[in-house]
């Protein structure tokens, strides 16, 4: 398999090129929501870097009304004026994403500059016969079934030229890894429904991102073990968090419709640019498993 990395320098934190203080990344005037949003995670992480580019409001989802609590506090510790929207909600409950996002676009009298579709859930590493079948299941209701609503509700109140942002993971294109059944075929589920919302919808650019190797989390202290035992080391938080505020901008237009890993340089994709654009645009996948 050719290397996965098509930029020479690999990153494990947060850099200047993306930095949220950049002006020409501020999200000023604009109003996101992101799912998954419960601290600590990355969601969590991502709602803040979102807060320092100047965001004007942002609804935080999730389903624990506690953990989003933290998350909308350490924003205002920010002291950065966005204003948090709380939305309990399990994003497989259609009729209850309908109501939150219909709320959350009443109260801000606005529509949806930014999409962060960040919820996700792994489900206990085992083989497909040792798998409680409603746990195993719990990730496809999610990833799949959760984003499926998230898209459905999310179409109506999208401002023109929105940023959909999915927080994928590499692991869906990586070879057999024992265990992760449940959770990798999930996300490649939950990956091809945001490709088909791109094609669905060329009005809005949908980036889909792997988020790197995060520690800290509630998911890493499922998965985390395996990743010591196999070497890996973890990338820290601020990147992904980053990242995100960067794909949201007009420097990241050119990689509408694709996937990316966070790691990747964000210059070096520039400079790649005109390549990029030329690419198969039916190819929703640049630089994985030797693609150009």
């Amino acid at each position: 398999m050719a290397s996965p990395n098509p930029t020479k320098i690999y990153r494990t934190k947060t850099y200047k090129a993306i930095s949220p203080l950049r002006p020409e990344l501020s999200t000023s005037g604009k109003n996101a929501l992101i799912t998954g949003a419960a601290s600590p995670g990355i969601g969590s992480a991502i709602a803040k870097s979102l807060a320092q580019s100047n965001l004007a409001n942002l609804a935080l989802l999730g389903r624990t009304f506690k953990a989003l609590e933290t998350t909308r506090a350490s924003i205002e510790a920010l002291k950065t004026g966005t204003k948090i929207h709380i939305y309990v909600v399990d994003v497989a409950d259609a009729s209850a994403v309908d109501a939150a996002l219909e709320a959350y676009t009443e109260a801000i009298e606005g529509k949806i500059d930014i999409l962060i579709a960040n919820a996700a859930y792994m489900p206990d590493l085992t083989t497909i016969a040792e798998a409680k079948p409603d746990d195993w299941w719990r990730a496809f209701e999610v990833a799949i079934k959760g984003n499926f609503n998230l898209l459905r509700a999310f179409l109506p109140v999208a401002a023109p030229g929105a940023a959909v942002i999915h927080v994928s993971t590499a692991a869906v294109y990586l070879p057999y890894m024992e265990t992760f059944s449940g959770y990798r075929a999930s996300k490649m589920g939950g990956t091809k429904l945001f490709e088909y919302f791109h094609h669905e919808n060329p009005n809005l650019f949908v980036l889909q991102i792997h988020p790197g190797l995060i520690g800290g989390t509630a998911m890493a202290a499922k998965f985390g073990h395996k990743a010591v035992d196999l070497g890996l080391a973890f990338d820290d938080i601020s990147l992904p968090a980053d990242f995100a505020v960067w794909a949201t901008s007009d420097e990241a237009k050119f990689l509408n419709g694709k996937f990316v890993c966070v790691n990747w340089d964000v210059d070096e994709l520039k400079a790649m640019r005109s390549k990029i654009e030329a690419a198969d645009k039916t190819l929703p996948v640049m630089g994985l498993l030797g693609w150009d």
